[in-house]
């Protein structure tokens, strides 16, 4: 029992007890003195009111002086009812669309996560990554790369690639960028040669009519021709491949430096020739639609989308691995940047606490059966005079006030009716 509650309890009974002893003293002393009449009849009154809502407050939670009088602990003799109303009376008076919806739309969600999030980035970029290979292994490569191959054929067989290719070309064009191309290829086309420059004196060496075997048809040479004529063949052709080859690089060079360079112009008159093809031409689209679908029905994609899956499940596996992860910097960033913005940008804050307020009022308003079923069934589960404990502390002390104005009011009545009297016997 709290304090509050023994002291209005006591205040209540001293001023039963005061009335009782101002009734008694009054009417022994009445006899003697007639305007005694007043406090006895306003005394009297004030006991029978008092008395009547000690008994009725009293009566709430147990039985008065421990009698079984009809009608009294009506708390704890009807505890389940109690537990259904208070049940009822949260579910129907609070938990209501009306009610929650106001006060759940002015919290700022927002302005409580954001700060949170900004502060504890890296430790939530670093759980989160923690999950990354245990989510890796749990993925079948063999789902995954069947999944990745038949979006790429739904792409290769949906998208119209010629259009696109020009689109790209001509981008690539107005930008400057047809001479990187160029360029690319002409250092591609450098180091083939050179890669080559061993077929390339072989096949310069054949041209070359010379050998030991044209000699022998004259007699006074046979003797001369053998391995050194070859040598002096092949010493040919070694400097003209050389010559050659150095020609064609230093043609190459002078064409990516020179705008002015016929090389460039065949290649940049070409290219536009070709991107205008891609945009106007049937029998090119169709060449180009049938590659896609030839792509498409191909082993290629099967073993493109393996790889790739391959490819990107071990570099996760190793990033996440390093002490510098440059996936966990990324997360982190993205959770800080994301930080920023919902602190500092209006439209989009006020975006996530009206998406957040709604969630938040719809789990509520979905849970109203759970906790209507958790107020009740927790009152029941009280014992009754622990349940009539609990309400008396509660409200106990408010209902003393009752007693005390009972007496009082009881009080006033009682002279009330002692006038009326007095003035009915004149």
């Amino acid at each position: 029992m709290n304090l509050t509650l023994q002291k209005m309890r006591w205040i209540a009974s001293s001023a039963l007890v005061f009335c009782l002893l101002g009734m008694v003293l009054c009417h022994l002393g009445e006899a003697s003195l007639n305007w005694l009449a007043w406090p006895r009849a306003f005394f009297e009154a004030a006991t029978v009111g008092a008395l009547a809502d000690w008994f009725a407050v009293v009566a709430l939670f147990r039985h008065p002086m421990g009698i079984p009088i009809p009608h009294t602990a009506i708390l704890p003799n009807n505890k389940g009812r109690v537990a259904e109303s208070l049940a009822t009376f949260l579910e129907e008076g609070f938990l209501t669309e009306e009610q929650l919806a106001p006060r759940i739309r002015k919290i700022d969600f927002a302005g409580i996560v954001s700060p949170w999030l900004g502060a504890h980035a890296d430790a939530i970029a670093s759980r989160t990554s923690q999950f990354a290979p245990v989510l890796l292994d749990n993925i079948k490569p063999d789902e995954i790369t069947a999944i990745l191959a038949q979006r790429t054929r739904n792409v290769l067989l949906t998208v119209n690639a010629a259009p696109m290719l020009a689109e790209g070309l001509q981008t690539l064009t107005e930008n400057g960028r047809d001479r990187e191309i160029f360029s690319g290829l002409a250092g591609s086309f450098r180091g083939l040669i050179a890669d080559n420059r061993e077929t390339i004196q072989r096949k310069i060496a054949e041209e070359i009519p010379i050998s030991s075997e044209w000699l022998t048809s004259i007699p006074f040479l046979k003797s001369m021709a053998g391995p050194a004529l070859d040598h002096v063949r092949d010493q040919i052709a070694s400097a003209v491949a050389t010559r050659t080859i150095e020609k064609i690089q230093a043609t190459m060079d002078d064409a990516c430096t020179n705008l002015d360079h016929p090389l460039w112009h065949s290649f940049h008159a070409r290219l536009h020739r070709f991107i205008t093809d891609l945009e106007t031409s049937p029998e090119l689209a169709l060449k180009i639609r049938n590659m896609q679908e030839t792509l498409a029905s191909s082993a290629l994609v099967d073993d493109f989308s393996r790889r790739a899956w391959d490819e990107v499940s071990n570099f996760v596996r190793r990033d996440l691995a390093a002490a510098d992860s440059l996936i966990r910097r990324k997360i982190s960033a993205a959770i800080g940047s994301a930080a920023q913005e919902l602190m500092h940008n209006t439209p989009m804050r006020d975006d996530a606490n009206n998406y957040i307020a709604a969630q938040v009022l719809g789990a509520v308003l979905g849970a109203k059966p759970f906790i209507r079923e958790l107020v009740s069934s927790t009152i029941q589960a009280w014992d009754a005079e622990e349940m009539s404990s609990k309400l008396e502390a509660t409200v106990g002390s408010d209902l003393q006030f009752i007693r005390l104005n009972g007496t009082f009011v009881g009080g006033l009545i009682g002279l009330a009716i002692h006038a009326l009297f007095l003035l009915i016997g004149k």
